[in-house]
């Protein structure tokens, strides 16, 4: 056979070509790091000692955030109803008539929270609008006729409201604490009638009152407007609600918000006097319409709602157990989190993005946290870990040739619920 040198260092050049391309083609593949235990996190972190200090009750940091509604799902309160009532059952709602009750004030209240209204005041506002993102959910009870969190609460000493004089129990618990039901992870509404005695005065007058104690709220005047008039009282108990989660009244300073103006407190529009311009529509205040939460409020409320240290956080559906993808953050560019989240995906950070977590965070079981080649995730004296008696998958770096994800922590920073770190004895 003829030998053909030009043939010959083409092979090789091709040759060299395919080992080229080859090499470069293993160089672009993705390699995942998975740090399944809080020792390999910290150990694989980047220590810094600068420290950025948060406030991570903060309600501006729990406003809605445009880039991630997934931050701002609905909540959900679980509720009961109580019908306080005398020995001769004719005093208040029973049976089918209390269900049609509490059915009627449930639409009504999350209604109006659905359709929140913007501010009247200040005259002129750019105040913005957001949904409050939490509705109430009637509680379960298999051991009641209606098989829902409804009772009849049988009292001859306290069945009844008195809000004024020298006999007035509105702050008394003792209602409460005779028929109260979980009231660790359910809100007891106490549905309450006024005494005949009451009624009898011409002075009296039997209009739509309140109180929220600690867990528990009373409101009466329920009784005077028939068993589809829950609709009437409906402002009444998101109010009273408002203040279970942390809201004081906005007419007055020293509310903590700026988004709700002091006012004269008017109930309606009048001719003349300080009622005789726009008045109030704030459900914290006391007016006719009552439709109105500010963005501060808002806030207020949902840092409340994600505070560990706050019994009303488990009063809330944990909606956050279950894992869902289609509820994945992705982190494209430079964020920092100010606030406790309680996620229900993935938490990605893709290449050139930079996330600072400052609080806690839960994410469910079968989440991971997902750093790209070229991304950092910072944990700023934050808490990692699963609320709901699961663990969580830890954190996933992804590297490609000579570039890797960056994770790096700062101050005391928490890791729990992994699975390498729970005993299964």
């Amino acid at each position: 056979m003829k030998y053909n040198s030009q043939n010959f260092s083409i092979r090789i050049l091709l040759f060299i070509i395919f080992t080229l391309i080859m090499t470069s083609s293993c160089s672009r593949k993705i390699v995942v790091t998975h740090l399944k235990s809080s020792d390999e996190i910290l150990s694989s972190a980047r220590v810094v000692s600068e420290v950025e200090k948060c406030n991570c009750t903060d309600p501006e940091n729990y406003l809605p955030m445009d880039d991630y509604p997934q931050l701002h799902d609905q909540k959900q309160i679980r509720i009961n109803f109580h019908f306080p009532n005398s020995s001769e059952l004719i005093h208040n709602y029973t049976g089918e008539d209390a269900e049609t009750y509490v059915k009627g004030i449930l639409t009504s209240c999350n209604e109006k929270l659905n359709d929140n209204r913007k501010m009247n005041l200040p005259e002129g506002n750019d105040t913005p609008v957001y949904d409050p993102s939490y509705r109430y959910v009637l509680a379960e009870d298999p051991n009641t006729p209606s098989g829902k969190g409804i009772y009849v609460d049988v009292d001859d000493e306290n069945w009844y409201y008195i809000r004024a004089g020298r006999n007035r129990n509105n702050y008394s618990k003792k209602i409460i604490n005779n028929f109260k039901v979980s009231e660790d992870s359910i809100l007891n509404i106490f549905a309450m009638c006024y005494h005949p005695d009451s009624l009898k005065s011409e002075k009296f007058k039997a209009g739509e009152a309140g109180i929220a104690i600690g867990n528990s709220v009373k409101i009466a005047g329920l009784c005077e407007h028939g068993v589809t008039g829950g609709w009437k009282l409906a402002s009444l108990l998101n109010h009273e609600i408002g203040h279970v989660f942390g809201l004081r009244h906005s007419w007055v300073r020293g509310d903590g918000c700026d988004d709700t103006p002091t006012n004269p407190n008017c109930w309606n529009t009048e001719k003349d006097g300080p009622c005789s311009g726009p008045i109030s529509n704030n459900m914290m205040d006391y007016n006719v319409s009552q439709r109105a939460i500010t963005p501060c409020q808002i806030g207020i409320i949902h840092s409340q709602m994600a505070n560990e240290k706050k019994k009303v956080r488990n009063l809330l559906v944990k909606s956050w157990c279950d894992y869902d993808t289609a509820k994945n953050i992705v982190i494209k560019d430079s964020v920092t989190f100010n606030r406790s989240l309680d996620l229900k995906g993935d938490l990605i950070i893709e290449d050139g993005g930079v996330l600072m977590l400052s609080c806690r965070v839960h994410l469910p079981a079968g989440a991971s946290i997902i750093v790209h080649p070229q991304a950092t995730l910072i944990l700023n004296e934050c808490k990692l870990h699963n609320d709901c008696g699961e663990t969580w998958q830890g954190i996933k770096l992804l590297s490609k040739g000579d570039q890797k994800g960056i994770v790096e922590y700062r101050g005391d920073v928490e890791i729990l619920n992994l699975e390498q770190d729970v005993s299964l004895d």
